[in-house]
């Protein structure tokens, strides 16, 4: 069955159309298997394009299997809003994208523009000249049934939307300035932390007989041990480690300033391991992480997800819904077991590379420890005692 798979996810001039001989029933959850056991895709979100073939033609194969058709692609959806919008609201768009924003930041101001303007048409509005004050305010109270992160991007989308219109004098005013503040982000988030005994369980379960288990596992410390983000593990050079100075020096992708870490023993242990027996050979790049399979290259973040959560089940660790289950997990663990052993926030802050410490402050909050010396003892109650008539 495998010989099968391999042979249709392949490019084409690698194809075998005589080993395709399936000897039972393809089903979705081979398919499934198939793809984290060759591909390492446990997660279909972000994929690279090499990737996103591979796992589509696994998806094309089990549905002509199941249903006798090959179901049509998603296409990402054109939003067309009603006609007297339709040149307003597709220029801003158009001077969204040209300002260089995302194709998903600007996919999700489509959607939330054509909410606006079903509520505009139903209104019996012809043109957006004539918006004011309560029709915006009237489109905000429909938000009742949307989550806190829907109605915040949509606030934030509204506010956008309204600079734009005034700047380009559409509008008499900015009615940016009625739209209410949610204060979505200031709702800090509990941390996904693991205790320590967990991310033991976890770093133990790895084979390290085989190449893969090499390379998962220098990660996996890389993550656990120095809290390291995805994307910066992704990037990891070898310029980056300073073996004679035993630290790693990077540039963090996210914030753009340098960071130094020390290179513990274990770590160093782990790299020259997978470096000397499990890295294929590799001249189209400089990355330390690579594929293991062709097309060889450079690991990519959602990788790297896919990696941590696949151990995490291996090693029989609960994965509760809403709790991160990535790098990022690691990363919060971490910060947790610094703080169970009384290390000082600013350290936490510097060795986790936050710019200030208020970001690692959040984890205040999975201080177990801290948290019970803080708690307070209630005063005594005399249930017996009837209230005083006055």
């Amino acid at each position: 069955m495998h010989s099968l798979l391999i042979s249709l996810a392949a490019p084409p001039e690698k194809r075998c159309i005589s080993s395709i001989a399936p000897s039972e029933f393809l089903n979705a959850k081979m398919g499934l298997d198939f793809l984290e056991e060759v591909y390492e895709i446990t997660a279909f979100r972000n994929l690279p394009r090499n990737l996103a073939i591979c796992a589509r033609a696994v998806n094309v194969l089990t549905d002509y299997q199941q249903h006798g058709i090959i179901l049509a692609k998603a296409k990402r959806k054109v939003h067309v809003f009603h006609p007297q919008f339709q040149t307003v609201f597709q220029n801003y768009l158009d001077q969204r994208q040209a300002e260089g924003f995302a194709a998903d930041t600007i996919q999700s101001a489509a959607i939330y523009l054509d909410r606006f303007s079903d509520y505009l048409h139903s209104r019996g509005i012809q043109r957006i000249q004539d918006l004011h004050d309560n029709l915006v305010l009237g489109f905000i109270q429909t938000f009742t049934n949307y989550s806190p992160a829907v109605i915040h991007c949509t606030l934030c989308a509204l506010r956008t939307f309204f600079h734009y219109l005034f700047q380009q004098r559409l509008t008499p005013k900015d009615y940016a300035y009625i739209v209410p503040r949610d204060g979505y982000r200031s709702r800090t988030k509990v941390p996904s932390a693991y205790p320590k005994e967990d991310v033991q369980k976890l770093l133990q379960c790895v084979d390290r007989g085989n190449p893969k288990g090499k390379r998962d596992y220098a990660i996996l410390l890389l993550a656990a041990r120095l809290g390291l983000r995805a994307q910066d593990i992704c990037d990891l050079t070898f310029e980056h480690v300073k073996w004679e100075k035993n630290t790693i020096e990077i540039i963090q992708a996210k914030t753009e300033k340098p960071m130094i870490l020390p290179l513990l023993e274990d770590i160093g242990l782990a790299l020259i391991d997978y470096l000397k027996y499990a890295r294929p050979d590799c001249t189209t790049t400089n990355a330390i992480f690579l594929r293991l399979i062709p097309p060889i290259g450079k690991l990519e973040a959602p990788t790297l997800h896919s990696i941590v959560t696949h151990y995490l089940r291996k090693a029989g660790i609960k994965i509760v819904d809403g709790k991160r289950h990535g790098p990022h997990a690691l990363r919060h663990s971490l910060a947790s077991a610094l703080l169970e052993e009384k290390t000082p926030l600013p350290v936490i802050s510097e060795i986790l590379g936050h710019t200030r410490t208020a970001s690692t402050s959040v984890y205040l909050q999975i201080d177990i420890q801290q948290l019970r010396n803080c708690a307070l003892t209630p005063p005594p109650f005399d249930w017996n005692k009837g209230e005083e008539v006055f």
